[in-house]
């Protein structure tokens, strides 16, 4: 985000700046046709306004103190295709730790706090050639983990909040974060609360991570996290409680990336799960412990010395049945909302394999081409009651024009053609090719 510096001098400095997002989709056949189809909109719009301030107070020896604030309003004009949302259909809603039935305006708005959080950096006070560096911050803030396959959206958007596509809210909640960082090895440690539209899904993350630059060309992280939710159990529209569920899980990550050969990048994760189930209801008591794992592995090829600078890569990605996907975000197409269509409206990281294609073309410095291949298959059929596994096959065609230092545009042209699996997990007569435009743009001050 760009940034205004009100003030800059040996004491500190001071800065604002302000985002303005907006998109527009339009759709031929959403849901394939399917079941839902008919209490959607085939024309939604959404708006988001981001203003923010920045400070930092320069103390000895180049340590300093720094905070930031934010503020999101956000709009969201029809119904998405996400179906937490509906026209005309009563719904449960998700403002409370229990659902109530409901039904949702057709234009809705939310204006809420974003980041507020505070940190202090060692600067040279631990070391005059900064080969050791310490950075603790805490406070409502964002938090990125790797790629952003486990940890990088903290919030929730879409449902009552709108903006389901921008996304504009991504900071945790409460968040205690540690780093130090020792000449080529970085250590960290986090306490995350998130920020979801029900109250009762609120997730407790607390890990550590160790990443190690093992040269100019490969790093190594590995991370250990450990999740934690107690929820209230309820029946649909009763706040009296029926018992207590918790969930425990613990995940094992490692990620490496490297370079073996010029132009070639090799990107791996892989992240292995133990995940505990609790319910309490009266007195019975009901344990289950489940071992799921996922992940991916990206081969990138790319020429900075041909016309257009061509870049091609092969990504094949699992989170098999039972795979607790956590906060994953965006960090560029295709990851980690896999799919324009699937991966934005229809389905999570979770009892998925996904293998992806993308040819990426630069013309231009400030305009880039984007043609990405996806091919969908359910980890186990079954967990939905499904006969077949093949959910289906999209294709994105994305153009990202930076018009300005401060505007930038992006133009999508998708489709999703259902298999049999898609079929029958969209329902009704979801037989036909879903197709969709969407126009973005940002302005940054």
């Amino acid at each position: 985000m760009a940034q205004y510096q009100l003030y800059e001098g040996d004491t500190g400095q001071l800065s604002v700046g302000a985002q303005i997002q907006t998109a527009f989709f339009g759709d031929i056949h959403n849901q394939a046709g399917g079941a839902a189809k008919a209490h959607l909109s085939d024309a939604f719009w959404e708006f988001s306004v981001k203003p923010r301030l920045d400070g930092a107070l320069n103390l000895m020896k180049d340590s300093q103190l720094y905070g930031g604030f934010s503020y999101v309003y956000s709009s969201t004009l029809n119904h998405d295709l996400s179906g937490y949302t509906q026209k005309d259909v009563a719904i449960y809603q998700q403002e409370s730790d229990f659902l109530t039935l409901d039904t949702y305006d057709n234009y809705r708005y939310a204006n809420k706090t974003e980041e507020f959080f505070l940190g202090w950096k060692s600067g040279k006070l631990l070391d005059k050639n900064e080969k050791v560096h310490v950075d603790l911050s805490g406070g409502q803030q964002n938090f990125k983990l790797g790629s952003g396959f486990l940890l990088n959206y903290g919030a929730d958007n879409g449902g009552s909040l709108g903006t389901g596509w921008i996304n504009p809210r991504t900071a945790f909640n409460n968040t205690i974060i540690g780093r130090l960082n020792i000449e080529d090895v970085k250590f960290e440690g986090f306490y995350l609360q998130t920020r979801p539209l029900n109250p009762a899904e609120k997730r407790y993350y607390q890990g550590s991570n160790i990443e190690y630059t093992v040269s100019e060309s490969s790093t190594l992280g590995l991370s250990y996290i450990n999740t934690g939710n107690n929820r209230f159990l309820h029946e649909n529209g009763s706040p009296n409680s029926l018992g207590l569920q918790a969930i425990d899980n613990n995940t094992f990550n490692v990620r490496f990336d490297f370079l073996p050969w010029k132009n070639i990048t090799i990107s791996t994760e892989y992240a292995h799960q133990l995940n505990s189930t609790k319910v309490s209801v009266k007195e019975s008591v009901n344990k289950t412990n489940r071992h799921a794992s996922g992940g991916f592995g990206q081969i990138e090829y790319k020429r900075d010395d041909l016309f257009w600078q061509p870049a091609i890569s092969y990504r094949y990605a699992i989170q098999g049945n039972g795979f607790d996907s956590m906060s994953p975000g965006f960090s560029t197409w295709g990851t980690w909302f896999q799919g324009e269509i699937t991966g934005e409206w229809v389905l999570d990281n979770a009892n998925l394999r996904t293998h992806v294609g993308r040819l990426v073309l630069t013309p231009e410095e400030s305009l880039t081409l984007n043609l990405l291949y996806y091919n969908f298959t359910f980890d186990n059929a079954r967990a939905f009651d499904l006969i077949s596994a093949n959910y289906g096959n999209e294709v994105n065609f994305l153009t990202d024009w930076q018009v300005s230092e401060s505007m930038s545009l992006s133009v999508g042209l998708e489709a999703f053609i259902p298999g049999e699996g898609g079929k029958q997990y969209l329902g009704g007569d979801a037989n036909k090719t879903w197709l969709q435009g969407m126009l973005s743009a940002s302005f940054e001050f």
